[in-house]
């Protein structure tokens, strides 16, 4: 596992800012666990629980995300930026025989920033420029991640329509680092839904996702997932959502619960 200068200079960044007025910063979690076979023969699961610092400049933004990781797999499915994908190595008779194993512990640190290219609020109208770089902190040896660092940007759009409905979206670019004896192709990512109001302050997201493959031959993940969220009052946010894959690259079934508080 490799831990270089640059994530204490990541975690250490935001509070070197100038002082922020009230509720310019927000803390977000969820927990996440995804299940599916990814492309292989056996089926790995993994939870996910990321721990988010953001800090808001207007429609700007910065974010640090810390995130704790486990998983159970026999080896053929490894963790990119936190999600699953089927390793770039070559599979031999020795890791088609591999025992099923669990590990866990700290993830890939990921740094995102996000800027206004146009935003008008008399027609809510928002197109902003997102930059995100992955540090290797996770342990490549566990399978938790690929010990190289990724580094992607990317455009970001939501527009609201009538009847309070509001269009959503998103179209990355990934530069995917490759380690010794593995081969990951860049990514594309691209997604498109939509958020609605569903009574008082709840908002009803439903999001169709896809992507090409890291590793050529394997199937490209596709899927939808649908989310519901809102206040409490204790001032929190709380969500929950269930995802469902649409393709042999994508997780069966993904669950998630989260929590954020801005300040």
């Amino acid at each position: 596992m490799r831990f270089p200068a640059t994530v204490l200079g990541g975690l250490l960044f935001l509070s070197f800012l100038p002082p922020a007025a009230a509720e310019d910063w927000k803390f977000s979690s969820s927990v996440n666990y995804d299940t599916g076979k990814y492309g292989t023969s056996d089926r790995t699961s993994s939870l996910y629980i990321p721990f988010t610092l953001k800090r808001y400049f207007g429609d700007a933004s910065l974010s640090v995300t810390v995130p704790y990781l486990r998983q159970t797999s026999v080896g053929a499915v490894t963790l990119v930026g936190g999600r699953p994908s089927r390793t770039g190595m070559r599979m031999t008779r020795t890791s088609l025989a591999a025992k099923e194993t669990t590990e866990s512990g700290l993830g890939d640190i990921l740094l995102k920033g996000g800027y206004p290219l146009a935003s008008e609020k008399r027609d809510s109208f928002y197109l902003g420029l997102a930059g995100t770089l992955k540090l290797p902190t996770a342990d490549e040896n566990k399978g938790l991640g690929t010990g190289e660092t990724d580094a992607g940007g990317g455009l970001e759009f939501s527009k609201d329509m009538p009847g309070s409905w509001t269009l959503l979206s998103d179209a990355y670019f990934t530069s995917i680092g490759s380690p010794p004896g593995q081969h990951y192709r860049d990514q594309a990512a691209f997604d498109i839904g939509f958020s609605r109001k569903a009574g008082g302050d709840l908002v009803f997201t439903a999001l169709y996702e896809t992507a090409n493959s890291l590793v050529r031959g394997a199937p490209a993940p596709r899927d939808v997932s649908f989310t519901l969220e809102g206040p409490a009052a204790d001032g929190n946010r709380y969500s929950g959502g269930v995802l469902f894959g649409l393709s042999d690259g994508s997780p069966d079934l993904g669950l998630s619960a989260g929590v954020s508080r801005r300040f």
